[in-house]
């Protein structure tokens, strides 16, 4: 039943109830009135009672209850036109409203009154015309993105394949990389033992080790060197590339042994590799330490920038350090031989069973242990005097070992390069 039939009963039974407590109420009035006459007549003047005042009482009655009927069936037409003008807007209204709820945003609302359901009806239109709207802006933007989408999956393929590209380059560039790296079967030759931990960042790396025996008249070298490229990445591997490449030139085609010598020829060239005269902001180059040892007496000299030498004599855990000026190669002020003065060889006899290291600050620089800090210098010099009567392989794998706990889960902070040698 809905609202119009509920309130068109509701008038027709308010008006019923109140015709009906009308009619009772006037017509007890109108026997207690004529109850009193009746009374005194039947007292006084019984014989006046007759019949014509009963057929009084019932017309009265009669035209009263033909009154109420009139007033009952006039209040229920009234009741009916009121309920439609006031209840039919309102169906309207919610069947309207109801189709919008269900989607459909065009049904047409017939209402147009000025009163409160008319505002309503209107407000709601509104509503209607602006959802109408909105779901049209949606539907481009929609139509837009999904454009959209189809072009950014396409680039999406198109990064990707370049990305596979980038990383086939730098896996090639690794292999070019590893291919200058000497054999270490080569020194352990020369030598009676030796390893090298090579622990790059990045797929390839800035720091790189380099040895070569030679030999200049009845002497016979082993030339050893540790270096830490600016940069690590792709940009370390092309400088450590080239300065491979040249002490390989310096050493091998041009004859250098006198390691204060090979590193300022070494300058020499990378300054003009690098262009630095046109360049003065240039500030790329290179740390190394190396060793030239002498196979038939085992005298050793040593020159650095930046890296140093440590030595732990045969029988003895204590480690001596060599160290060296800090300077970058390839950027030391000079020419060739200003450089080499600047620079300080070390004169070292050694002894059988004697054993030297070479390393890049990637180790001590490593951040990690339990407050994430830098391994440091200290430690890692501990570190070589705690293991230096162990063979060279477990040397490397206690050095391996002390790396990864202390790194644990931090990211590795550069590129490593540990040498080891025991002659």
């Amino acid at each position: 039943m809905n609202i119009y039939a509920k309130l068109t009963l509701l008038c027709v039974a308010l008006v019923v109830l109140t015709s009906s407590l009308l009619y009772f109420f006037v017509n007890q009035e109108l026997e207690n009135a004529f109850h009193d006459e009746l009374v005194t007549l039947a007292t006084e003047q019984p014989e006046l009672i007759s019949a014509s005042i009963q057929e009084t009482v019932d017309q009265i009655q009669e035209n009263l209850l033909w009154v109420i009927l009139s007033v009952l069936g006039g209040a229920i037409v009234l009741a009916l036109v009121v309920a439609n003008i006031f209840v039919k807007p309102i169906i309207k209204l919610s069947k309207a409203a109801e189709q919008i709820g269900q989607g459909n945003l065009q049904a047409e609302i017939k209402v147009h009154s000025n009163d409160e359901v008319g505002k309503l009806a209107e407000q709601l239109r509104n509503a209607s015309q602006v959802l109408i709207k909105r779901l049209e802006e949606q539907k481009k933007l929609n139509e837009k993105l999904e454009s959209q989408k189809d072009e950014i999956s396409t680039q999406k393929q198109q990064l990707e394949h370049a990305n596979k590209q980038v990383a086939d380059s730098i896996v090639y560039a690794q292999r070019i990389q590893r291919s200058i790296l000497p054999d270490l079967s080569v020194m352990n030759k020369l030598v009676k033992d030796a390893f090298v931990m090579y622990r790059p960042k990045d797929v390839v790396s800035g720091d790189f080790y380099w040895f070569e025996r030679v030999r200049q008249g009845r002497n016979e070298y082993l030339i050893i060197a540790c270096a830490d490229c600016t940069g690590h990445g792709v940009p370390g591997a092309i400088m450590s590339i080239m300065g491979s490449n040249q002490l390989t030139n310096i050493v091998y085609y041009q004859n250098y042994v006198d390691p204060n010598k090979i590193l300022a020829r070494l300058d020499k060239v990378i300054k003009f590799e690098l262009q630095r005269d046109q360049d003065n902001q240039n500030r790329d180059g290179l740390e190394i330490g190396i060793c030239v040892i002498n196979l038939d007496d085992l005298s050793m000299e040593f020159s650095g920038a930046g890296i140093p030498l440590y030595l732990i004599k045969k029988g003895s855990q204590e480690l001596t350090t060599y160290k060296s000026p800090k300077y970058m190669i390839g950027g030391i002020e000079g020419d060739e031989k200003e450089v080499g003065n600047k620079l300080n060889k070390e004169q070292i006899q050694l002894e059988d069973g004697d054993k030297i290291y070479l390393s890049s600050d990637g180790f001590q620089d490593q951040f990690g242990g339990p407050n994430d800090k830098k391994f440091m210098s200290k430690n890692f010099k501990q570190l070589l005097e705690t293991h230096c009567m162990l063979s060279m392989g477990e040397q490397q794998k206690q050095i391996q070992l002390a790396f990864e706990d202390w790194k644990k889960n931090s990211p590795q902070t550069d590129d490593v390069v540990v040498i080891g040698v025991e002659v």
